[in-house]
Protein backbone atom coordinates (compact mmCIF):
# COMPACT_ATOMS: atom_id res chain seq x y z
CA UNK A 1 0.00 0.00 0.00
CA UNK A 2 1.31 3.42 -0.94
CA UNK A 3 0.72 5.67 2.09
CA UNK A 4 1.64 8.72 0.01
CA UNK A 5 -1.62 8.25 -1.93
CA UNK A 6 -3.80 6.14 0.37
CA UNK A 7 -5.05 6.19 3.97
CA UNK A 8 -6.23 3.43 6.27
CA UNK A 9 -9.23 3.88 8.55
CA UNK A 10 -10.63 1.40 11.06
CA UNK A 11 -13.85 1.30 13.07
CA UNK A 12 -14.10 -1.02 16.07
CA UNK A 13 -17.64 -1.44 17.47
CA UNK A 14 -16.40 -2.86 20.76
CA UNK A 15 -16.93 -6.07 22.67
CA UNK A 16 -20.35 -7.67 22.20
CA UNK A 17 -21.76 -10.42 24.44
CA UNK A 18 -22.89 -12.77 21.64
CA UNK A 19 -22.79 -13.34 17.91
CA UNK A 20 -25.34 -11.70 15.63
CA UNK A 21 -23.72 -8.27 15.57
CA UNK A 22 -22.33 -7.01 12.28
CA UNK A 23 -21.37 -3.85 10.50
CA UNK A 24 -21.10 -2.96 6.86
CA UNK A 25 -19.95 -0.05 4.76
CA UNK A 26 -22.92 1.60 3.05
CA UNK A 27 -20.80 4.21 1.29
CA UNK A 28 -17.82 6.55 1.30
CA UNK A 29 -17.83 10.18 0.17
CA UNK A 30 -14.97 12.64 -0.04
CA UNK A 31 -14.97 16.40 0.51
CA UNK A 32 -11.63 18.18 0.41
CA UNK A 33 -9.23 16.36 2.73
CA UNK A 34 -12.00 14.49 4.59
CA UNK A 35 -13.80 11.20 4.07
CA UNK A 36 -17.27 10.34 5.37
CA UNK A 37 -17.83 6.61 5.85
CA UNK A 38 -21.45 5.51 6.31
CA UNK A 39 -21.78 2.31 8.34
CA UNK A 40 -24.78 0.06 8.90
CA UNK A 41 -24.71 -1.48 12.37
CA UNK A 42 -26.83 -4.59 12.92
CA UNK A 43 -27.75 -6.12 16.29
CA UNK A 44 -29.49 -9.46 16.79
CA UNK A 45 -33.26 -9.31 17.26
CA UNK A 46 -34.59 -10.06 20.74
CA UNK A 47 -34.94 -13.82 21.12
CA UNK A 48 -32.71 -14.61 18.14
CA UNK A 49 -30.61 -17.76 18.31
CA UNK A 50 -27.00 -16.56 18.29
CA UNK A 51 -23.55 -17.88 19.04
CA UNK A 52 -22.78 -17.72 22.75
CA UNK A 53 -19.34 -16.21 22.34
CA UNK A 54 -17.83 -12.77 22.77
CA UNK A 55 -17.47 -10.96 19.46
CA UNK A 56 -15.91 -7.67 18.38
CA UNK A 57 -17.15 -6.42 14.99
CA UNK A 58 -14.81 -4.15 13.07
CA UNK A 59 -13.98 -2.88 9.60
CA UNK A 60 -10.68 -1.72 8.10
CA UNK A 61 -10.76 0.38 4.94
CA UNK A 62 -8.32 1.62 2.34
CA UNK A 63 -9.30 5.19 1.40
CA UNK A 64 -7.97 7.90 -0.86
CA UNK A 65 -5.42 10.02 1.01
CA UNK A 66 -7.31 12.11 3.59
CA UNK A 67 -6.51 13.96 6.81
CA UNK A 68 -9.88 13.41 8.51
CA UNK A 69 -12.33 10.50 8.64
CA UNK A 70 -15.87 10.67 10.02
CA UNK A 71 -17.89 7.49 10.55
CA UNK A 72 -21.67 7.99 10.55
CA UNK A 73 -24.78 5.84 10.53
CA UNK A 74 -27.19 6.13 7.56
CA UNK A 75 -29.17 8.87 9.37
CA UNK A 76 -26.03 11.04 9.60
CA UNK A 77 -25.38 10.56 13.33
CA UNK A 78 -21.63 10.67 14.00
CA UNK A 79 -20.32 7.39 15.42
CA UNK A 80 -16.62 8.34 15.54
CA UNK A 81 -14.14 10.66 13.90
CA UNK A 82 -10.42 11.12 13.76
CA UNK A 83 -7.79 13.35 12.23
CA UNK A 84 -4.37 12.50 10.91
Amino acid sequence: MDFRNKSVAAFFWGLKPTGGYSLGVAGVTYAGDAARVVLTLTSPRPGAIVTQALTSPYVVLELNRVRRVVFTDPSGRTLAEDRE
